[in-house]
């Protein structure tokens, strides 16, 4: 019987992220003047700015950092970019004279940034 001997098609290195069928962000909300906002004071109210950023993104998973950071992982469709998600966060909310606020506190994400991870951790 004859065989045949893979030799390519292993995705197991350790140290290297896979996303198979997902792709993995870090969101830092941030105001336009690049301070980390606190999201544990925009997290416990209909539309302030945790909710809108998640109604905008619709994420499959996500983690909000408790600190003030600003900090939110992502886990999104295969098809989402960082740049992508990065217009349309600093694009959401009010127009006003200074930019683009959100929510009914009118916070600043007008210098949020989204990166690609490199790794996650479940804890």
């Amino acid at each position: 019987m004859a065989s045949v001997t893979r030799v390519t098609g292993l995705k197991a290195t350790v140290g290297t992220l896979y996303d198979v069928n997902c792709n993995l962000f870090k969101l830092i909300v941030k105001k336009r003047d690049g301070v980390a906002v606190d999201l544990r004071d925009e997290d416990d109210a209909v539309e302030e700015a945790v909710e809108q950023i998640l109604k905008e993104l619709n994420p499959l998973a996500y983690f909000i950092a408790d600190a003030s950071t600003g900090l939110i992982h992502l886990v999104m469709d295969k098809n989402a970019t960082a740049a992508d998600m990065q217009y349309r966060v600093r694009n959401i909310g009010n127009s006003d004279d200074d930019g683009s606020t959100v929510g009914p506190n009118l916070i600043d994400i007008g210098g949020s940034t989204v990166t690609a991870a490199t790794s996650f951790t479940v804890t």
